[in-house]
C-alpha cells in the first residue's frame, strides 16, 4: 500500500485538499466524504482495511476543513460540497477507467454522499452511510432559530461553535482524545452553512427515491449527534431493491472509532468486495 495526497480546484476556485491510499493490486475505488469539523486523515483505519481487500480509498478535505481552502464551517450553499465532490470523483474515474466506485459518507459527510448520490447515481456502483446527517434534534428556542436564519440572510459568513460534544464520539476514549488533540479538527460553522445544513436534510428524504445504485445504511443505536431515527426514514423513502439497513447496538457516533470498530468496517468492506468480486 501506498499513500498519496494532492490538491484541486473546487466550486468557485478555493483549492481543496485530497488523500488517498492504494493498493498494490486495485479492483475497486472508494471514495469517502468525511463529517463535521473533521478531515479525510481521520478514516486511515478504514483505508487500511479496504486496501487489505484491494480496494482503493481516497477522499478530500471539504472546503472550510483540514488542510483546504475556505473559512473554517462555512459554504454559501450545500451545493459547494456536492461540486468539489464531483470534480473528484472525476479525476479518479479518469485515472482508474471502468474500476468500480464506491462512495461512503460519515456524518455531515454522509448528508453529502446521499444528497451527490440523488443527482449523480448514474456511474456510481453503491453507496454506504455511516451515521449520516440524515436527521438532527435542535434544541433551540425559536426566536434563536429565527435569529439565526436572519443571520444566514444579513451575515451569512458569521461563525458560531457548532456545540458537538467530543464525550459522544466514541466510548473509546483514546479515540476522543486524539480527536480533541487533532489540529485539523475545527468546531465552526457559519449562519447560513446551518440553514443550508437543514434544508439539505429536507431535499434528501424528499429525493431519496433517485436513489438507484445498491445502498448500505449504518446507524449507531446510541448516537447523541444525529438522530438516528433518520437513517431509518431515509432507508424507507430509498425504492432500490438493494439496500440493507445495520444497526449497531450500544455504539456512539463514530462506529469506525469505537471499541468494536472491527465490526462496522468488517461490514462496510464485506459489502464492498462482495460487489467487486
Amino acid at each position: 500500500m501506498k499513500e498519496e495526497e494532492g490538491k484541486l480546484a473546487g466550486a468557485g476556485g478555493v483549492e481543496i485538499y485530497w488523500r488517498g491510499w492504494i493498493p498494490d493490486t486495485i479492483r475497486g475505488v472508494c471514495l469517502i466524504s468525511h463529517g463535521l469539523g473533521e478531515h479525510i486523515g481521520r478514516y486511515a483505519g478504514v483505508a487500511e482495511a479496504l486496501c487489505k481487500e484491494d480496494v482503493a480509498a481516497f477522499g478530500p478535505d471539504h472546503r472550510g476543513h483540514g488542510k483546504s481552502g475556505g473559512k473554517r464551517g462555512h459554504v454559501n450553499s450545500f451545493s459547494e460540497y456536492t461540486s468539489d465532490l464531483d470534480s473528484f470523483r472525476g479525476q479518479l474515474e479518469e485515472r482508474f477507467g471502468e474500476l468500480p466506485i464506491f462512495l461512503l459518507g460519515h456524518s455531515m459527510g454522509g448528508l453529502i454522499a446521499a444528497t451527490y448520490a440523488t443527482t449523480h447515481s448514474a456511474g456510481l456502483d453503491g453507496l454506504i452511510l455511516s451515521s449520516a446527517a440524515l436527521r438532527v434534534e435542535v434544541n433551540e428556542p425559536a426566536i434563536k432559530l429565527a435569529v439565526g436564519r436572519l443571520a444566514s440572510k444579513l451575515l451569512p459568513s458569521l461563525t458560531m461553535g457548532n456545540g458537538l460534544d467530543s464525550n459522544f464520539l466514541s466510548h473509546d476514549q483514546a479515540a476522543v482524545k486524539d480527536y480533541n488533540d487533532d489540529p485539523l479538527v475545527h468546531d465552526r460553522v457559519s449562519a447560513r452553512w446551518f440553514t443550508e445544513f437543514t434544508a439539505a436534510i429536507e431535499n434528501v428524504h424528499e429525493k431519496a427515491r433517485e436513489i438507484n445504485v445498491p445502498v448500505l445504511v449504518m446507524q449507531s443505536e446510541e448516537d447523541r449527534l444525529v438522530a438516528p431515527r433518520g437513517a431509518e426514514e431515509f432507508f424507507d423513502r430509498l425504492t432500490v431493491e438493494d439496500k440493507t439497513l445495520k444497526i449497531w447496538e450500544g455504539f456512539y457516533h463514530e462506529m469506525f472509532n469505537e471499541v468494536e470498530k472491527e465490526k462496522p468496517i468488517s461490514t462496510l468492506v464485506n459489502w464492498i468486495v462482495e460487489r467487486v468480486s
